[in-house]
């Protein structure tokens, strides 16, 4: 079984011979992986690990205005975003092409929002605002040949775009986003209706391009509960999203839609069903119990994730750790429907033996076992 197809089993919830993996860690990660595995080749470790069959294409947005520009410049270190070309404030604090501020920690390993280009703005001012429409995204005849090819060679195809929550809340700041749902509806409709357009966009061509999966990808929630209220994300986020849905499904109406949050999401899993994500992600296990949600909504959707990174990956033992994956694998994956990661990015101090345990136990674990 080749890996496109041990996912396509598995998200149609069928037994394929194990669950597909995924793992998505930081840089300090990947070069001990690396180093423990004697190469150089990052995909060499995936396959070795058992992670193997996903690829991702998109379509890329022109910024003419930014990329005229002489004085950006990218600074190596291990924090997220670190290949990037930014405007340099100070040492530590840089702009990105969206005019979104941001600061590397004292570390060197995190970084933090501290100014959004928005969060003081009104309607007239989103109207000067250089948001990239849909006639700045980059035309690529390539792209459905591109995704033929990948397909033949056994990847499963995503193409996504960010959580437009999230998008609003770059430009606009966390404080100022939430207040938006109660006294700043107006211009939260407008700045969506931006977003929207563009992102609308993306996904026909992406879609029409024969991806398998489509990703919205962005927190929405925390680690008890959503962000907003459910009633401000009923009324305000899912007709949108629902609509971004119905013009992926329009035009492949088998294609497989993946959201990513972080937190818990329980109190709108019917809604995120209802209106057309099959595949939710991380089902992060601090927050979400994967066992109930395989129980409660096990036939209509795939879990992909589940994995601990609060708890059992960074302070669990080796056998912990095995024993969390085989538990995942019993109680979520019995019938399909399960994909195992890491429920985010696997954080620099976590043990090697732990990563390796994880990947071994769930590469080796043959799902003929379940019957």
């Amino acid at each position: 079984m080749n890996p496109r197809e041990r996912i396509e089993k598995t998200v149609n919830h069928e037994l394929a011979d194990h669950v597909p993996l995924k793992i998505s860690p930081r840089d300090e990660v990947k070069r001990e992986l690396m180093a423990h595995f004697e190469t150089d080749d990052w995909a060499e470790v995936c396959r070795k690990l058992g992670v193997e069959g996903f690829a991702s294409v998109g379509v890329a947005i022109a910024w003419p205005d930014w990329e005229a520009r002489d004085d950006t410049e990218a600074r190596p270190g291990d924090w997220p975003g670190s290949d990037q070309e930014y405007i340099w404030h100070d040492d530590r604090t840089f702009e990105d092409r969206w005019g979104t501020i941001q600061r590397v920690g004292a570390d060197g390993k995190y970084v933090e929002q501290i100014r959004a280009p928005l969060e003081d703005a009104d309607i007239d001012d989103l109207e000067e605002y250089d948001f990239p429409g849909p006639d700045r995204l980059i035309d690529d005849p390539d792209l459905p040949a591109r995704v033929q090819q990948l397909k033949e060679q056994g990847y499963w195809v995503n193409a996504g775009v960010e959580q437009p929550y999230k998008t609003a809340w770059r430009l606009r700041g966390m404080e100022q986003n939430l207040m938006d749902y109660q006294i700043g509806k107006d211009f939260k409709n407008a700045l969506y209706d931006r977003i929207y357009e563009t992102w609308k966009e993306i996904c026909r061509r992406t879609v029409s391009a024969g991806v398998d999966q489509f990703s919205i990808g962005g927190d929405i929630a925390m680690q008890d509960r959503l962000i907003m209220s459910r009633e401000s994300w009923r009324e305000l986020d899912k007709p949108r999203l629902a609509d971004l849905i119905a013009t992926a499904k329009n035009i492949n109406p088998n294609l497989h839609i993946f959201i990513h949050s972080d937190g818990n999401l329980m109190e709108i899993m019917d809604d995120l069903i209802e209106i057309g994500f099959d595949i939710i992600n991380p089902i992060q296990p601090e927050c979400m119990n994967p066992f109930e949600v395989k129980r409660r909504w096990g036939e209509q959707i795939t879990m992909d994730g589940c994995g601990s990174i609060q708890q059992v990956l960074p302070f669990g033992t080796v056998s912990d750790v095995r024993k969390h994956v085989t538990d995942l694998i019993e109680g979520c994956a019995y019938n399909g429907g399960l994909i195992l990661a890491p429920s985010n990015v696997v954080q620099h101090d976590t043990p090697i033996e732990n990563i390796l345990a994880f990947y071994e136990t769930a590469r080796d674990y043959d799902l003929s076992r379940l019957g």
